[in-house]
């Protein structure tokens, strides 16, 4: 709901030191971001959240990308063309309480049996109870080393209303401290997000991109 140049003056007012710019299904806003970054002293890293196979249509993180992933493939398949171009695979606000978007636990475990992931968020700004949220703390502590480091995240749609709500601390450089599994999540600030930013933002994702989607302009 931000361009770059918005995302981009949101962070560093914010701050922050690193943002991930994980547009869905697309890549079109990661270069100019990362590029404004530069000339500010922010590190961006260029990813996408892609949308898997229907029905579920579960997210996948993709970071450190040099070109787009596939969106519609299955969770296996999304999973081994981010990693084919060297690229981070993390879960993004896993075991919400929908079918739609956000992986579950017997889906998760699954895909770990066969694939090594990235990072998960630990810690999100998406509506989970607390029943889910020792679900998933309990199911990190099992597979910790199948599902990578624990990360926090904003989830960030408005820029400046809803940027850097939950983080991730590291030391050093971030993508070393992903593989070496010693980050962080942290809380971070809290802002309202305006009703009409959030309406706009609604229809977007829930009525307008499927409508793209299914006439095949996305």
């Amino acid at each position: 709901m931000v361009t770059p140049a918005e995302l981009v003056r949101a962070a560093t007012e914010r701050g922050l030191d690193l943002i991930a710019v994980t547009d869905h299904d697309t890549v079109r806003s990661t270069r100019e971001a990362r590029e404004r970054g530069e000339a500010v002293g922010l590190t961006v890293v260029e990813g996408e959240e892609v949308t898997t196979a229907w029905p579920a249509q579960t997210h996948i993180l993709a970071w450190y990308l040099t070109k787009q992933v596939k969106s519609g493939m299955s969770l296996e398949d999304t999973v081994d063309a981010i990693h084919d171009q060297g690229g981070l695979v993390v879960v993004p606000h896993p075991f919400m309480p929908t079918y739609f978007g956000s992986i579950q636990p017997r889906m998760l475990q699954r895909l770990i049996e066969k694939h090594s992931l990235d990072g998960i968020e630990m810690m999100s700004t998406v509506p989970v109870g607390k029943r889910r949220r020792r679900l998933l703390a309990e199911f990190y502590e099992a597979n910790k080393h199948r599902l990578g480091a624990a990360i926090g995240a904003s989830d960030c749609h408005f820029g400046s209303h809803d940027l850097g709500r939950k983080l991730t601390r590291y030391e050093d450089d971030f993508r070393a401290a992903v593989a070496h599994r010693t980050t962080e999540p942290i809380d971070g600030t809290t802002a309202p997000i305006p009703a009409v930013l959030s309406a706009r933002q609604q229809w977007r994702a829930l009525v307008d991109l499927p409508i793209r989607r299914m006439r095949g302009m996305v």
